[in-house]
């Protein structure tokens, strides 16, 4: 027997796995048990569970190794927050394993890994670049072809590449389940394996389990082009297009720094607006650019109104991609940029209004970045759910995105998607971008107006839903502002006050340990003592949880479970010890080293205490 098969999980009938994930691992578990040897195929719409999905679809399952295989470092990293103790912690916060020593091996794979280690993990998730043969330590040269029982691609629709099948081919005789959130391709070949389930967009946007889903676009009453074949002379779109082509225009729109403006205005109006009725809530804009000297002019035009922005790109040094997403968990940002990086693997709830400031003529890549927003915020969080779990997309009328966003609302299916020319290139655009000058049209507009709305469903009014739940919080409010007034002579200074306040009610609140006017008006002070607040919060937590569990503190017995998740952690290390250096090894993962926090991200370490607590009651209930 082997560990999947041993180790009793608590799938079926676990009323926190979410219906589509439980649907799924039943048609995977049925469809291996009869036919082991016929790849299967899952979709899964981004931010139904599809991380949580692969952990659990190996259970009573697989004989033996699984290896997860994924396209790039962000998806890998995805699947890894998801299962390790020090981060999501998915099978222990979901009630899928409870007892802490049974939780599986997981070892994520590199060329300098011990075969020991290799050999001992129940989990090996390696991204696709360090499978290869023609690599020296690549994993196709370490292992036999029959190391693993069961092999899990995620992203399946890049499976067709060259490195996938020859991965796919070495471990031919594995279990193969091929899980997506995207029902497109890039290409005009199948994904592999035989569909067992797929969950439609709309149905889990019904139920919600994703944020619905609105659009609106923006376009300007008079636009006109200056092109290089006639300089000095302004032009209309008819007389445009009687010169260039609709893509010409389209780009030369996107990459224009007036329609870019137009956007950048139109997605801060709709975060205030959301913030205005939800303030608690961290929600975020993601603005998607082609190049990144345009994602770096996307940051000059956000600073210029105002607005923190982290730029997120592939040429970033790892220290500074770090501390980019860092910054964006810690909620230190307003708008997060990305150069066709968060495209797929990344997910952070609160991303909630979606500018899109390049072409695409791609369903995968549209489906992939829209995708970014739509992952919903629990309702223990949020004010409402019209408000907070309802994504917005931006973009301008005028660079033919509508024709996506119409596909994307008909989920085209794979074998009817037809391939069109792609002209967001990002190689190409990059070149157009930092010459747009010589090979794209100069634009100029008049005012910009909101030329469209739409709702992703049909028979659902996303936008509606917002403004009915807007104006009925606003309402409330305003009923008890005038009542308050009428009451009496009440400084309207106070009354604002309380206006923010009654908005903020149904918000979850914020722990108040430290005297917000200290924080502001000594904040070395408020550092020092926030620091000291945080060490004797967790001292004092643990200390609470092991006298509940009846457990010495200077015992030693929780070292042999917590080892395979604290680094450097020995096996004599006693009890108190043990569970203060994984509080501090989660809070660091989330805001990184203690001496770079600033005020705003201790506050945060020291909220976050209460919940890493309720993880760990978890693990010593068993």
């Amino acid at each position: 027997m082997s560990y999947f098969k041993d180790t009793v999980a608590n799938i079926i009938g676990n009323n926190k796995l979410r219906t589509p994930q439980i649907e799924a691992y039943l048609k995977i578990h049925s469809h291996f048990s009869t036919t082991p040897d016929i790849p299967a195929l899952v979709v899964l719409p981004t931010g139904t569970g599809k991380s949580g999905l692969i952990s659990i679809s190996p259970y009573d399952v697989s004989n033996g190794r699984v290896l997860i295989i994924t396209p790039g470092l962000v998806t890998k990293h995805s699947i890894l927050k998801a299962q390790e103790a020090i981060k999501d912690n998915f099978w222990v916060n979901f009630d899928v394993i409870f007892n802490p020593s049974d939780l599986p091996i997981i070892s994520e794979y590199n060329p300098e890994m011990h075969e020991d280690s290799l050999r001992s993990s129940h989990f090996v998730i390696a991204n696709i670049q360090k499978l290869s043969k023609s690599r020296k330590n690549g994993l196709l040269n370490r292992v036999e072809s029959n190391f693993f029982d069961m092999i899990i691609v995620d992203e399946a629709h890049h499976a067709p590449a060259d490195t996938w099948k020859e991965a796919l081919e070495y471990f031919s005789k594995a279990k193969q389940l091929f899980v997506t959130g995207t029902p497109y391709r890039g290409d005009q070949q199948e994904i592999p394996g035989q569909t067992i389930h797929e969950t439609s967009l709309s149905e889990v946007m019904r139920d919600g389990y994703v944020k619905g889903l609105r659009k609106e676009t923006v376009n300007a009453h008079d636009l006109y082009f200056t092109i290089p074949d006639k300089p000095g002379e302004k032009l209309t779109k008819s007389q445009v297009l009687t010169l260039k082509d609709k893509e010409w225009l389209e780009k030369s729109v996107a990459l224009s720094e007036e329609c870019s403006l137009d956007v950048v205005s139109k997605t801060i109006e709709k975060l205030q607006e959301i913030r205005k009725v939800s303030p608690r809530v961290p929600h975020k804009i993601l603005a998607v650019g082609c190049s990144i000297q345009h994602a770096n002019d996307l940051m000059n035009w956000y600073k210029s109104k105002n607005m923190n922005s982290v730029l997120i790109h592939s040429q970033l040094d790892p220290k500074e991609k770090e501390k980019a997403f860092i910054d964006i968990e810690s909620h230190s940002c307003d708008v997060v940029i990305s150069v066709n990086m968060l495209m797929e693997g990344y997910d952070h709830k609160y991303l909630t209004v979606l500018g899109i400031f390049r072409p695409y003529r791609s369903s995968n890549a549209f489906a992939q970045v829209v995708g970014r927003i739509l992952r919903a915020i629990p309702e223990s969080e949020i004010t409402d759910h019209q408000i907070d779990n309802n994504g917005v997309v931006i973009y301008h009328k005028e660079t033919g995105l509508d024709d996506m966003w119409i596909e994307f609302q008909n989920e085209v299916s794979r074998a009817s998607h037809k391939v069109t020319y792609d002209i967001s290139n990002d190689e190409t655009l990059t070149k157009e971008y930092s010459r747009k000058e010589n090979l794209l049209a100069g634009v100029s507009s008049s005012s910009s107006y909101t030329s469209d709305q739409s709702s992703y469903l049909d028979d659902i009014d996303f936008n509606d839903l917002f403004e009915k739940k807007r104006k009925e919080i606003e309402e409330k409010v305003n009923h008890t502002i005038e009542q308050i007034r009428a009451a009496g002579n009440i400084d309207e200074d106070v009354l604002e006050d309380f206006r923010r306040q009654m908005s903020e009610k149904e918000s979850r609140g914020v722990t108040k340990e430290i005297d917000q006017q200290l924080i502001e008006k000594r904040p070395e002070k408020a550092r020092s003592e926030m620091r000291k607040i945080l060490k004797n919060k967790a001292e004092s937590s643990v200390a609470d949880l092991l006298g509940d569990n009846d457990l010495n503190e200077k015992g030693n017995e929780l070292a042999s479970i917590f080892r395979q998740h604290i680094r450097g952690l020995t096996i004599d290390s006693p009890n108190d010890a043990t569970l203060v250096r994984y509080i501090n090894a989660k809070l660091y993962d989330k805001f990184g080293p203690v001496k770079e926090r600033d005020n705003l991200k201790l506050q945060r370490s020291i909220d976050e205490i209460s919940n890493i607590i309720n993880e760990l009651r978890k693990m010593l209930s068993c």
